[in-house]
């Protein structure tokens, strides 16, 4: 994967000329197929740990006909074609299933049939194949669609269930058995900003409204084009398009009585999350890095990391935004759509994907230094000593399973030796026991148990110290020593958290003792970290600065982090400074 934050220009066989094809991502490889422009019917992917375009040669069976506005949907190891324009203009109802193992084609035979349609939506839920409203046509008018259409994946056959809103040109995004319809156009072709959901589970099929649009243009979340991205992850959908403010445009002319659209210098492309328990909004600040160009796909790129211990519904999985777009200004003669690419850490975000929990309970939590039950001990560094249970280490702790199937010293005494504190070598053991983290761990511990988690590769427990770090302990006094921790660790995500925090806060951060008490490096990687374009400016402070470490007038500097374009303000009496980039 490219680094965040950071364009890349993606090279090999590049999507030149075509827009607007249809993608999936499998195994770390981002699956194209169709197109508007110089349309193929070939299926080409981005691998991303290279960022290179490749072509799949030696593909099986009859591919579909070349096409744009289809659906490409995952179904286990197969890709699933449905509908589109052909070049001719022809709308299709067809449907083509893509096997990536074997790389062949086939067009299964369906019972029933659906209309024909293109810029509609496609996701799969509990192998049946959901396909929501679409454009369509007759020999007489064209028409948007009003329905559902269900295709069981098993038995090949579809049902339609009507009367949901008619869209086309939206997102459907499935969150669990919650399918969210977003956007688009409607019946008159208007671009609208609403969103839906239907529960997958339930029937009679319900499209139940949660956001109407002028709760978006209260938001200032109009979106200027129909066409948009949406995708989730941790329980936040993600959206991101080309958006106007148009409360903003109206202000600027309150004259003009025409609320469209003059041009493309009106609009910007935005990134919107959505708490999807409490359906609040929150724009995330980082149009600076779209502002030169077009942006033309984004996705949710999961990286699975593997404990060795860990089962697929625990699984950790390290997050990225992925943006496709070209960053040239003009669309000259063979212009590609898809050749750079901008990857944002969800982390970065404050968004932990850590699976559920392993253990159903805490009862192993009671048997934890028992010693009239015990059959191991483990001595800390402060010569304490902790009674254990080998049957439970060897299944919870990889390193201790190569340890006694080794025939280490060790497993021969029953005894180890860890040579951090007991506080620390507690804590540790109370998650191999209970999967979890004690409410009341002190961030002092949290950043040793940090440490040792990654000495030990255990991907979930570092991530859950991360996640109860930032969530519960940033503060001037622990800023410091957490972000050094993030550095040791290569924890990317805690350490911008970290940053973001110190850089709202830099005036009390700087004058505290905490920043005189960072190593060297530490200092050297915090100054780094400061934007040569940052300015300062007014601002307040979200931050309640303790008396005790500040000045009289308690004057703090904000240093604006590259992830997030607004001004972060910070109190300083009755005035206040901070940095702009």
């Amino acid at each position: 994967m490219l680094k965040y934050n950071q364009t890349t220009r993606t090279t090999g066989n590049n999507l030149v000329g075509i827009w607007r094809p249809a993608f999936i991502e499998h195994n770390q490889s981002l699956y194209a197929f169709g197109g508007g422009g110089h349309v193929t019917d070939d299926l080409r992917y981005l691998d991303l740990s290279t960022m290179c375009w490749k072509a799949l040669h030696n593909v099986q069976g009859k591919p579909p006909s070349r096409r744009y506005g289809h659906t490409a949907t995952k179904w286990k190891d197969s890709v699933i074609i449905v509908g589109g324009c052909t070049d001719n203009q022809e709308y299709c109802n067809d449907v083509y299933i893509f096997n990536l193992m074997t790389q062949t084609w086939c067009r299964p035979t369906t019972v029933g049939t659906i209309n024909n349609r293109h810029l509609h939506s496609a996701v799969v839920f509990e192998d049946k194949l959901i396909v929501f409203g679409g454009f369509s046509k007759t020999t007489d008018c064209t028409y948007v669609l009003d329905e559902m259409c269900i295709l069981d994946l098993n038995t090949m056959t579809w049902t339609t269930h009507h009367n949901m809103p008619p869209r086309y040109n939206h997102s459907a995004t499935l969150v669990g058995n919650k399918m969210y319809i977003y956007a688009g156009k409607d019946e008159q072709g208007t671009t609208v900003s609403d969103l839906f959901m239907i529960h997958l589970q339930n029937e009679p099929y319900t499209a139940y409204p949660l956001i109407c649009n002028d709760q978006f243009e209260d938001l200032g979340m109009v979106l200027a084009k129909s066409q948009h991205f949406c995708d989730t992850t941790c329980g936040k959908l993600f959206v991101f398009g080309r958006y106007t403010n148009r409360k903003q445009l109206d202000n600027s002319d309150k004259n003009n009585s025409n609320n469209s659209i003059s041009s493309d210098n009106d609009l910007i492309y935005s990134l919107w999350m959505l708490d999807l328990d409490t359906l609040q909004w929150k724009k995330q600040e980082c149009s600076n890095h779209f502002e030169v160009g077009g942006w033309n796909y984004f996705i949710v790129i999961r990286e699975p990391l593997n404990d060795k211990i860990e089962s697929p519904r625990s699984q950790v999985f390290c997050n990225s935004l992925l943006f496709l777009g070209n960053t040239d200004s003009s669309k000259t003669q063979g212009y590609d759509h898809f050749r750079d690419a901008l990857t944002i850490n969800c982390e970065s975000l404050g968004l932990y994907d850590l699976g559920e929990p392993r253990l159903p309970t805490t009862e192993l939590l009671k048997l934890l230094n028992i010693p009239e039950h015990s059959d191991f001990s483990i001595r800390t560094g402060d010569g304490k000593e902790i009674y254990v249970h080998q049957v439970i280490l060897l299944s919870r702790w990889p390193h201790f399973e190569n340890m006694c199937t080794s025939g280490m010293f060790e497993s021969v005494t029953k005894t180890i030796v860890i040579p951090e504190s007991f506080d620390v070598v507690m804590a540790f053991l109370k998650y191999i026991y209970g999967d979890t983290l004690d409410d009341s761990e002190p961030w002092q511990i949290l950043c040793e148990l940090l440490l040792l988690a990654n000495l030990y590769q255990l991907h979930r427990l570092k991530k859950l110290c991360c996640q109860r770090l930032y969530t519960h302990h940033m503060s001037i006094e622990s800023c410091g020593y957490i972000f050094e921790k993030a550095i040791m660790t290569d924890e990317i995500g805690l350490k911008w958290l970290t940053l973001k925090f110190m850089f709202q806060n830099y005036g009390s951060f700087i004058k505290s003792n905490v920043f005189n008490q960072l190593s060297a490096i530490v200092q050297e990687e915090f100054v780094k970290a400061v934007p040569d374009e940052a300015v300062l400016e007014v601002g307040r402070s979200e931050y309640a600065v303790p008396k005790s470490m500040s000045c009289d007038r308690r004057q703090t500097f904000v240093i604006e982090y590259p992830v997030e374009t607004h001004t972060s303000l910070v109190s300083v009496g009755d005035s206040s400074l901070s940095l702009r980039i």
